[in-house]
């Protein structure tokens, strides 16, 4: 899904960090979910909100004739999955956040 919509990707990542800045050190996108890496701002450690906004704009930006499992519909879900806040990943020496998100 995310490879067949990059360009609604590209622009949820440009909407995110137009209203809170941070790099983008490393990004992998496959199919189905991705891997990046960011540098977050001295003193704003708060990635969980800047993934939400990130997700839901994604999922806004898709047609609204999407195809959707009958298991994510119930759950009320579209675009990308309903992911657990806490961090899937870690915090490298330099302070970098490293982790996996779908």
């Amino acid at each position: 899904m995310l490879t067949d919509h990059i360009e609604v990707l590209r622009g949820a990542f440009r909407e995110t960090r137009q209203r809170h800045p941070f790099p983008i050190d490393a990004i992998v996108v496959l199919p189905d979910h991705l891997h990046t890496v960011w540098t977050l701002p001295e003193g704003d450690a708060d990635f969980a909100m800047r993934w939400q906004l990130i997700k839901s704009t994604f999922s806004r930006g898709l047609a609204h004739n999407e195809r959707i499992s009958q298991s994510r519909l119930a759950k009320g879900e579209r675009g990308v999955g309903n992911y657990p806040v806490d961090w899937a990943g870690d915090q490298s020496e330099d302070g970098r956040d490293c982790g996996e998100r779908g």
